[in-house]
């Protein structure tokens, strides 16, 4: 089943994706990543959101299932399988960025393991899912404070000296597995968003105003301990995703259906929208598109490299307009 107000949502994060992945040259470094300890610029918001979105869409794909009347091992079927598809597609994405097959973890593959944890835990009552979610963040974030770092102690969290890091890169890095902490607190936050899907189905829209408050005073009560930081999702940066991000399918929401229009084409086929752009731009679009910003900016300066980008962006939306039309919806 589709929701409108998730549908313009997903459909405004992949719009920050595309506008954030294509930044031209020179542009402000506030657009981009900000650095270690300090995830809170433009593009740091853009993955988590994407897990919001996913695990606020699990109760609406429960609820579609159940009324199928499928048999219950039917549905643990389906997240398995599409976990398995979603990570396999990851992988082949990385492959074409390092041009060889290759075995690691990157964002779909991250996606895919955050999303097993929250859909197979979707059954549990409320409170217990709840305090679940909270445990996984929490107890990740005590780790990495609380547990010694061998040569390093415990209690220190910086770039070159963290638990997460040492774990990467003395047991998972070897097997391709560099990042799988990540998904302990990605899990749990991927979890905590099934209650904004709740909220949206049960005709709360004041929910999801809670659940922003509860990640902003959770995020802002770590952020002396542990820093925003995405490198390796601290829980600081997850709950202030979630209270920057709640409000804002809160807002999206409250918009007359002609406003939310032009979002939804996008976030119809969210899955798609990122994986498209990213492989044609590894492959045949790779020449043209560098060669037209090229010509861009040696003819117009700046100027040229942000009309780039925004024909960019208008080429994928009028591509995915069209899917939209055709009632087209990717789905794994």
């Amino acid at each position: 089943m589709r929701e409108p107000a998730l549908d313009a949502f997903r459909g405004l994060v992949v719009l920050l994706m595309l506008f954030v992945n294509n930044l031209p040259p020179g542009a402000p470094p506030w657009l981009g990543h900000g650095p270690f300890g300090r995830s809170y610029f433009l593009a740091d918001w853009v993955f988590p959101w994407f897990l919001l979105a996913m695990g606020a869409a699990i109760p609406m794909s429960r609820r579609g299932f159940l009324r199928l009347g499928l048999p219950e091992w039917r549905y643990e079927v389906r997240v398995l399988r599409r976990a398995a598809l979603l990570f396999l597609l990851g992988l082949g994405l990385t492959g074409l960025q390092a041009g060889r097959p290759v075995f690691a973890l990157d964002v779909l593959q991250l996606l895919a393991l955050a999303y097993l944890v929250g859909a197979w835990l979707y059954d549990l009552p409320a409170l217990r899912r709840l305090l679940l979610s909270l445990a996984l963040l929490l107890g990740y974030g005590a780790a990495l404070l609380l547990v010694p770092v061998p040569g390093v102690g415990a209690g220190v969290y910086r770039e070159d000296a963290n638990l997460a890091l040492h774990l990467n890169r003395t047991y998972l890095a070897p097997l391709g597995l560099r990042g799988l902490p990540s998904a302990v607190p990605t899990g749990g936050f991927v979890l905590l968003a099934t209650f904004l899907g709740e909220a949206l189905l049960q005709g709360r829209p004041l929910g999801l105003l809670a659940l922003g408050l509860l990640g902003l005073g959770l995020g802002l009560l770590w952020a002396p301990f542990l820093p925003p930081d995405k490198t390796y999702w601290t829980p600081t940066y997850l709950f202030l995703a979630l209270g920057v991000g709640a409000p804002l399918l809160f807002l999206l929401g409250r918009l007359p259906p002609w406003a939310q229009a032009p979002l939804r084409p996008l976030g119809a086929n969210p899955l798609l929208a990122y994986a498209l752009p990213l492989a044609l731009k590894l492959t045949l679009l790779k020449g043209p598109l560098a060669l037209s910003l090229a010509f861009l900016t040696a003819l117009l300066g700046p100027l040229g490299g942000w009309l780039w980008l925004a024909g960019y962006i208008l080429g994928w939306w009028l591509a995915f307009f069209w899917l939209y039309r055709l009632g087209f919806f990717f789905r794994l």
